[in-house]
C-alpha cells in the first residue's frame, strides 16, 4: 500500500477523530501577523459561532481549516486528514459559503446546483430543489441576474446540498433580509435531521442575536489571539462583569478591565481560571448575553 492509500484510509476511517482541530495556526504576512497561535478541537455534531471584528482574522482561519491558506505555522486537520492534503473522501464531506462565493452568471440556478452537486455522491436534484423551496430561491433565473439576496441564498444552497458532514459559513446572511436570516437558521437547525445528528458547523458571523439561537461553541478572536473558547452553556455560567474600584489588569482569568466615564472599572472574568481570592466575598458578579460580552470584549 503506498503512502497516498495510507493518509486516505486514516482519513476515512477514523470515526473517533475530531470533526475539526486546529494546532497553533499563525498565518503572517511580511511583518503583519494575521493569526497568532490559534488552538481549538470541535467534536462531531458541534457549531462553532466564530465572533470577532473586522480584522480579527476569522475569514483567514477558515481559509487555514479548509486547505485554501496554508499557516505559516502549525497545522489543522479535519476528521483526522490535514488540511494541506485533503482526500477526496474528506473533500467529498465538506460544505463552505465563502464570503463572496464565485458563482457562474450565465447558468440558471438550477444548472449551477447540478453541475456542482453532481461532483457529490450524496446530492440529488430533489434535494437540491428541496432547499431552494425553503429558501425561496428561483432555480429557472439566470445567476447574474439574481439580487445580493438571492445570491447568498444559492451560495447556501450550493454549500448543503450534498448534505456534507461539516459546514463552514463565512458571514452567510449579511445580504439577507430579516426573513431570508430567518429560513436560514431554520435550515440550519433542522439540517441534522436532514443528514444526521454527527453534522458540524462553523459560522463566522456579526449578527449576535442568531448565532446564539444556534450554537454550541463559541470562539472569539481579537488580532488575531483567542480571546475566549468554550461550550455556550459554559461560557454561559462562567464567564462574568464585576465593576471595582480599581484595575484587575494582569490577573489570570481576567479577559478584560476597562476603566468607565465615571471613574469605575469593568472586568470581564473568566471563572475556569480566576482566583476566587482575588474577588471580595460580597462580589456582585453578572451574567452578559453574547451581544454584552462581545461589547465588554472588544468595545
Amino acid at each position: 500500500m503506498n503512502e497516498s492509500s495510507t493518509q486516505a484510509d486514516l482519513c476515512t476511517q477514523d470515526e473517533s477523530a475530531a470533526a475539526v482541530e486546529a494546532v497553533h495556526i499563525s498565518m503572517r504576512y511580511g511583518p503583519v501577523t494575521v493569526l497568532d497561535d490559534v488552538s481549538f478541537t470541535l467534536v462531531p455534531g458541534s457549531v462553532l459561532g466564530l465572533v470577532g471584528g473586522n480584522g480579527a482574522g476569522k475569514t483567514t482561519l477558515l481559509r487555514c481549516l479548509l486547505g485554501l491558506t496554508p499557516p505559516t505555522v502549525g497545522a489543522s486537520r479535519l476528521y483526522g486528514c490535514d488540511s494541506r492534503d485533503l482526500t477526496d473522501p474528506v473533500r467529498t464531506r465538506l460544505g463552505y459559503v465563502a464570503q463572496r462565493p464565485e458563482l457562474y452568471d450565465w447558468l440558471r440556478v438550477r444548472e449551477q446546483l447540478a453541475l456542482f452537486g453532481q461532483l457529490y455522491p450524496g446530492w440529488t436534484a430533489a434535494h437540491a430543489r428541496e432547499l431552494s423551496l425553503r429558501l425561496d430561491l428561483p432555480d429557472d433565473v439566470r445567476v447574474g441576474n439574481l439580487s445580493p439576496g438571492e445570491r447568498q441564498r444559492l451560495a447556501i444552497v450550493l454549500a448543503m446540498q450534498h448534505r456534507p458532514d461539516l459546514l463552514i459559513f463565512d458571514e452567510p446572511v449579511s445580504s439577507l433580509d430579516p426573513v431570508g436570516r430567518r429560513d436560514f437558521l431554520r435550515l440550519l437547525f433542522e439540517h441534522d435531521t436532514l443528514h444526521h445528528a454527527a453534522a458540524t458547523a462553523i459560522i463566522s458571523s456579526h449578527l449576535l442575536d442568531d448565532l446564539e439561537r444556534v450554537v454550541t461553541h463559541l470562539l472569539f478572536l481579537q488580532q488575531g489571539r483567542v480571546q475566549l473558547f468554550g461550550g455556550r452553556d459554559e461560557l454561559a455560567d462562567c464567564v462574568r462583569e464585576f465593576d471595582s474600584g480599581a484595575a484587575l489588569e494582569r490577573v489570570p482569568g481576567v479577559l478584560r478591565s476597562r476603566r468607565r466615564a465615571d471613574g469605575s472599572w469593568q472586568n470581564v472574568l473568566d471563572l475556569r481560571v480566576l482566583d476566587p481570592a482575588v474577588l471580595p466575598p460580597t462580589a456582585d458578579l453578572r451574567a452578559l448575553s453574547l451581544v454584552d460580552l462581545y461589547l465588554a470584549l472588544n468595545g
